[in-house]
Parts: C-alpha cells; structure tokens; sequence
C-alpha cells in the first residue's frame, strides 16, 4: 500500500511518497519527494511511479480536476482535498512544496490506516457540469462589471448635479438622454465611454445565458421540478444544478443548505451559543441568485410572509433573507428528492417557463445540444 501527496502547480508538481511501512515516529524515514513536469515527459515519468494499491491526496485548485482524470484509473483512489479542511497546510510557518507535498501525504496516510474521516473529499463534476459552472463565473463577471461601470456613470452625474438615479442608469430607455447631457465636454466623452462599455458587455452576457440556457438541456428532468417553485427561473434551476451536481451526494436538508453557503454555523461552550458564519466550503452561486428572486417566493406564500414579517420585526433582515433563503432550498432539497413538483405549483406559470425554454432549443438548431446524462 503505497502514498502520495502531491503540491500541484501550473506548470510541475512536487510528489511526497510513502508507503504502509514508513515508521510514524520518524517522518524523514521512509520519505521520497520527486518533482515533475507538466509535460509529456513528465507526466509519463509520473505514471510510472504509480500503483493499483497507490492512494493520492491533492489539494483543489483550478487545475486539480482536470490533472486527476488524467491519472485516476491507474490508482486505488485519488482524495481532492477541499483547501479550507488543510489548515495545516496552508498555515504552517514554513512553507515550500515539498513540505506541503509532506503534509499532505502524511495526512493521507493517517486517514487510511485508521479509517478516519480527516479530510472530506471534495466530487469532481461530471465534465457538463464543469462546463456550467465555467460558463457561470464568466457570467458574473461581467455582471460584476456592469454594476462598476453603472456606480462609475452614477458618479460621474452626481459629480455635476444632475439628478438621475441608478433606477434611470439601469433602464435602457433613459441611456439616450443621458448620452446627450453635455456635449464637447469631459464628462460627455466618459459618460458615452462608459454607455458603450456598458452595453457591449450587456450583449455579450445576454450571449452567455443563452450559452447556459444551451449547455443544460441534458438536465432537463431537474429544471422541470425545480422551476415548479414560484421564483425560481429556469436560469436559477440551471444554476442550482450546476452547484449541487446530484441531490444524492446529501443526506439531508441541512447538509444540502450548509454546502450552499445558506446555513451558519453554530458554536456553543458551556451556556454560551455564537452564530458563526456560513461554510467556505461549500458553493455561493444558487444562493447568490436565489436571494434575487426571494420577493417572488414570499408573494407566492401567505404564510412565508407571515413568518417573515414576524421575524422582521426582532432580527436583523439580514438574518431574516438569510433564514427564508435556507427555507428555500430546504424545499428545494425535498422536491428533487422525491422527484416531485414544489405544493405551490402554479401550473399555468410553470408551463409558460418550460415552454419558453423548450422553444429555445429547438431555435438553436445550428448549435450542438449535449447529449442527455444516463
């Protein structure tokens, strides 16, 4: 049974090895650190140190994922370290890759032997979902950019009194008096800079949903079930998908709604209870756009209201976003579960969302459509 921990980086990795039989009291023993290239060369001198008794331990980064499907069928198992559970790691006093590379190995190690859970391995994504969330975080950049360059044009018109809001900057239809507001002069030249910046990158982002839109039609049975829900948008079903890969991988509501960053965590000694913040470990995207849509779920329920309103008056709103969001995806859990629509099915508003979507797709008949997921 042999062990590596591997530092990866762009362009190398550094590889630590050991195997069942290095003495635990002295770690230099039995130690073998290596370093490779990122090239043919180096990965295939890489491969020959592997085993089908080997166990890797890799940390998560931007390249993990696609360096592990490279190798992962000539081992035993390959462990993707989530980086916020390798504290030890990243906050040591010294650091250098083969340390790391040490570190990690050694973590390894321990967790096999003993059957310890010491470090939660984090899914690698089916390529169509990695696909998604790439598409996403390029999305939300350019939102991103946007609201700058919207708060920068607000600015600037403040600057010179004039009295528009960024309700009027948002909507498209006052763009054209504001272009026209002091000609030859600086302030004219930024405003009209920015308006161009501005709706070029508007256009490109309507690209990329409609990218999105695309690239989801293999997860059609979950944007079915999720957009059952008022509020929620086939865009917000595909991006709940794309967060959470398979409803599966949870036990339960609460692990569901901690790993989208929508439950905090809580710490308690002796009589003393502190809420703390939500997990780092987890993904932000869902729950980013839920809490968009959150005024459309509260008006399609009186008694979501209710509760609201109720906890309004004593909590932080806040708090209170917080809370309705993690009902949310508690509900959200429960219908892809069961496999069941949301109980507050508006048939009519569900129907006119699928088939919006549904006639996307077939409009875009010049564009391959990925094959559905068995």
């Amino acid at each position: 049974m042999n062990f590596i921990g591997i530092d990866l980086h762009t362009n190398r990795i550094t590889c630590c090895y050991r195997d069942e039989r290095s003495p635990a009291d002295k770690p230099a023993q039995g130690r073998v650190t290596t370093t490779f290239e990122l090239n043919a060369q180096g990965l295939a001198a890489f491969y020959r140190t592997l085993t089908e008794d080997t166990y890797v331990l890799v940390e998560a980064t931007i390249t993990t994922f696609s360096f592990v499907r490279l190798f992962k069928g000539k081992v035993k198992e390959v462990i993707i370290a989530n980086t916020y559970e390798l504290k030890q790691v990243s906050l040591a006093r010294c650091n250098t890759d083969k340390i790391d590379a040490d570190k990690l190995c050694r973590i390894l190690k321990a967790q096999v032997l003993s059957g310890e859970m010491l470090v939660s391995p984090v899914t690698v994504p089916p390529e169509e979902i990695q696909v998604l969330r790439g598409l996403f975080t390029t999305y939300r950049l350019f939102q991103k950019q946007n609201v700058q360059l919207k708060n920068r044009i607000h600015s600037l018109l403040k600057e010179e009194l004039y009295g528009f809001t960024q309700e009027e900057i948002f909507d498209k239809r006052s763009r054209q008096q504001i272009r026209a507001i002091a000609p030859d002069t600086a302030l004219h030249f930024q405003i009209n800079l920015l308006l161009d910046r501005l709706e070029r990158d508007e256009a490109d982002g309507e690209k990329l949903k409609e990218r999105v839109l695309l690239q989801a039609a293999p997860f059609m049975d979950q944007i079915d079930i999720l957009t059952s829900m008022k509020g929620v948008s086939v865009f917000i079903a595909i991006a709940v998908t794309a967060d959470i890969i398979e409803v599966g991988r949870f036990k339960n509501s609460k692990a569901f709604t901690s790993y989208l960053r929508s439950a905090p965590r809580v710490a308690n000694s002796n009589t003393s209870v502190s809420i703390r913040g939500t997990n780092k470990k987890g993904r932000k995207l869902a729950a980013t756009l839920l809490t968009q849509s959150l005024n459309h779920v509260l008006d399609s329920s009186v008694k979501l209201r209710l509760w609201y309103d109720r906890l309004c008056e004593y909590k932080k709103p806040g708090l209170v976003r917080t809370g309705l969001r993690r009902r949310v995806l508690a509900e959200i859990f429960q219908m892809l579960k069961k496999g069941e629509y949301h109980y507050g099915r508006d048939a009519k508003n569900h129907e006119a969302k699928m088939v919006q979507y549904r006639r996307f797709l077939e409009k875009q008949e010049n564009n391959p459509i990925p094959k559905k997921i068995a």
